[in-house]
């Protein structure tokens, strides 16, 4: 039996979208993707999911808004009845029977939501969603489809825009300035071309029979460009308008030896991040700031082929058994890849590069990260084999902050490094770098991070630095800074020194050993001497905001830190800059004589 879902707006407007199948699946919410959009603010991205199973309908909700079913809230999963409204911000939204009488095309009133189909994905057109009308309750735009009004107008009446219609976001160039976008269909058109000429390179070079390591080699590379010269001058005038033929190959030569759309990305100096969310938008992080880029992928193929030319050299797999993988590119940068089943739509890309020019102190300070007085304090903690803990949010810069620490460590110590992806690039000569192994396919031979701390201890290490303390590694770690292996560093997240306690304390208690809170506080309060708090700010600026000592604890048990250099944020300038300063508190650090003694200061650099 047919149905169709009813939405009411708060104006009293009825519309209604047939769903022609027994067993359908509708998702709701603000973003284009969905099959019906409302156009609140307030609705979620993706905010509720419709399933329809026969004669059972249930409402999932994906919203941390939730959604109200006869003013019960709904948190997960509730089944609702045939015409049982759900409240979804303004709309109420039912599955009707249905219905007796024919109604006209939705045409577009101020408040209505906006149908992409009206049935589960599929290859065949989408039907056009019906309307009924009130009577004085919505502003009449006569029967013109929706699609031939100025999308400004519509923009500025509803509040929202349908897929058709929408004008496309700006997008940013590798210059970074504002491209104008090429139309869809001119690029689906550009898009068959280059597929026609991909094909006819593969028969001519037979590039079946290359391995995917192959592509990247000096003598496949030019065969490849080669032989598409060649075709682009037998093809030359069927190149679609307005795109140019050093456009085809640049595109083409990157697609089959590199890695596609972000060949420029990874490349380009000025770009610290690239985000693929799907294969029409490829954000990148430029000067601080997150912009879309004039980017595209042609299809989930090719972007799963950009994946496995990252994953595959580095012995990692990303298949449906293995969706997930963390890995790096062969200059450091980190990459995660997320794809399908667990990415609901496309296949899911982070790469954060690893700078070209390795950072120094004199550029953090360069950059206002820091203060000279508060570099040259860790440059004495660190060569005086002080234990570090560096803490800081996603992105915030601890890797990069690490990373300017380990040049303090002297050339004739034995440093061993861990890592899950080897980011860190310490210039000392007597380095052991160790990086994790993921299981095999029989889902065996995985060598985790705690692993690998423990085998650094019979490494006769002088100080060890593990990228990133996640999980149960954090005891061991603590264990290794306490017995004899001073002046190690690793790096947590959390977003304050006193959240950095509690962090290590649920990694420790992660590791499975049932230890009083207490006895886990002593430790860290024995084990830690410094933590460092990086921070990014919403500029996109990224500054140590405090500089803190861990200087033991409390009769209540509490870890006590004494702060000795913070970052004070004043204001935003006309630019939405931030502007602030670095404070010296005032407290003087215990370890201030041994810096003396040490011959590292003077006292009357203290006192």
């Amino acid at each position: 039996m047919t149905k169709q879902i009813r939405v009411l707006d708060n104006f009293g407007n009825e519309y209604f979208y047939p769903v022609e199948q027994s067993v359908a699946e509708v998702s709701i919410g603000r973003s284009q993707n969905n099959d019906i959009i409302l156009g609140s603010k307030t609705v979620s991205r993706r905010h509720a999911i419709i399933k329809i199973m026969g004669d059972r309908i249930l409402l999932v909700n994906q919203s941390a808004n939730g959604c109200l079913v006869n003013g019960e809230r709904v948190d997960r999963v509730r089944e609702m009845r045939l015409g049982e409204p759900a409240q979804i911000d303004v709309y109420r939204i039912s599955v009707e029977g249905p219905e007796g009488t024919s109604a006209p095309a939705a045409t577009g009133p101020a408040s209505a939501p906006v149908s992409r189909a009206s049935t589960p994905k599929a290859s065949t057109p989408d039907p056009k969603p019906k309307a009924k009308k009130k009577k004085g309750t919505q502003r009449d735009m006569g029967t013109k489809d929706l699609r031939s009004t100025d999308p400004a107008d519509v923009a500025a009446y509803l509040g929202f825009l349908s897929p058709d219609n929408a004008p496309e976001e700006p997008r940013i160039s590798l210059t970074g300035q504002e491209v104008e976008v090429v139309a869809r269909e001119k690029r689906r058109e550009l898009v068959r071309f280059k597929s026609q000429l991909h094909e006819e390179l593969k028969e001519r070079l037979d590039l079946h029979s290359f391995q995917i390591t192959d592509y990247a080699s000096p003598r496949v590379v030019r065969q490849v460009s080669e032989k598409l010269k060649e075709l682009l001058t037998m093809y030359e005038n069927m190149i679609p308008p307005p795109f140019t033929r050093d456009l085809v190959f640049k595109e083409l030569m990157d697609e089959v030896c590199g890695l596609g759309p972000i060949e420029d990305l990874i490349k380009h100096r000025k770009v610290s991040e690239v985000m693929v969310v799907d294969r029409d938008h490829i954000y990148a992080e430029l000067a601080g700031q997150i912009v879309l880029t004039d980017r595209f992928f042609n299809d989930e193929k090719s972007m799963m082929t950009v994946i496995e030319r990252i994953v595959i050299p580095r012995g990692r797999r990303i298949d449906e058994s293995t969706p997930l993988v963390d890995t790096r590119l062969e200059d450091g940068s980190r990459v995660n890849a997320v794809i399908p089943p667990l990415a609901l739509k496309d296949p899911c890309l982070t790469i954060r590069k690893f700078p070209e020019d390795r950072l120094g102190v004199g550029d953090l300070i360069n950059f206002e990260s820091m203060t000279g007085e508060m570099a040259k304090f860790l440059a004495r903690a660190v060569r005086s084999r002080k234990n570090v803990i560096i803490s800081g949010g996603t992105g915030s810069g601890k890797t990069t902050l690490l990373n300017v620490l380990s040049s303090f460590i002297g050339p004739t110590e034995r440093v061993v490094t861990i890592e899950d992806a080897a980011e860190l690039q310490l210039q000392q000569e007597h380095v052991v770098s160790l990086e994790t192994k993921p299981p095999n396919l029989e889902g065996k031979g995985a060598i985790e991070i705690r692993d690998l701390v423990k085998n650094a201890l019979r490494m006769r290490p002088d100080r060890i630095v593990v990228g990133e303390c996640r999980g149960g590694e954090a005891i061991d770690m603590l264990q290794a800074m306490n017995t004899g292996h001073d002046g190690s560093m690793t790096t947590v997240h959390s977003n304050s020194p006193v959240e950095a306690i509690s962090r290590l304390e649920t990694l420790v208690l992660m590791s499975g050993m049932d230890l009083p809170t207490r006895a886990i506080r002593e430790q860290i309060a024995n084990s830690v001497n410094i933590i460092v708090q990086q921070s990014r700010f919403s500029d996109g600026s990224r500054r140590v905001s405090y500089i803190s000592e861990v200087i033991g604890i409390d009769d209540d048990g509490f870890v006590q830190i004494e702060d000795i250099y913070i970052y004070k944020q004043t204001h935003l300038d006309e630019n939405n800059k931030v502007q602030g300063y670095h404070l010296a508190t005032g407290y003087l650090p215990s370890f201030v004589q041994e810096f003396i003694v040490k011959g590292m200061a003077a006292a009357e650099d203290f006192f």
